[in-house]
Formats: C-alpha cells, structure tokens, sequence
C-alpha cells in the first residue's frame, strides 16, 4: 500500500498508552465495526501500521475512527480524522 498516510502523533500517543497498560478499549472503525478489546502490540507490516488485539484481530490505524477508553479514572474518546 504505497499511499498509506501515517496517523497523528498525538494520536499515536494514546494508541501506545492503551498498549503499554492494557486498559479495555472500544474501538470503531470507519465502517461502523466496533471492538470491545484489549490492544497487544501496534505493528507494521509492508509500510503500513496495525493494532494487534488480544482476540487475534488486525486493525489498519488508517481505518480507525473513535478509541474509547478510561484514563486515569476519566472516560476519552480519541476521534481519528479521515484519511484523504
């Protein structure tokens, strides 16, 4: 995928803190497709970043639109832009 455009990294901050303290998250993406899960790892593969979950599910950071999480006792949600 050769025209992947990487996400901001503000955004990739919380992506990385929901990796590194495994809080449950909710993630949907730009389908409507929502995930209850915990993030394993963030990956790349053929130039293009991934979400590994603990159910073996693969998601593009590209295709993602809303992460949903407590933090700190507060409740988020992060909103990723739409890729052009």
């Amino acid at each position: 995928m050769t025209d992947y455009q990487p996400i901001n990294c503000d955004l990739y901050d919380w992506l990385e803190i929901a990796a590194r303290w495994q809080p449950t998250v909710t993630l949907t993406n730009r389908d409507g497709r929502a995930w209850a899960d915990r993030i394993r790892t963030i990956e790349a593969r053929d130039g293009v970043e991934y979400l590994l979950l603990e159910s073996g599910e693969r998601l593009s950071l590209a295709d993602l639109a809303t992460l949903d999480l407590v933090w700190q006792g507060e409740a988020r949600q992060i909103r990723f832009p739409a890729v052009p």
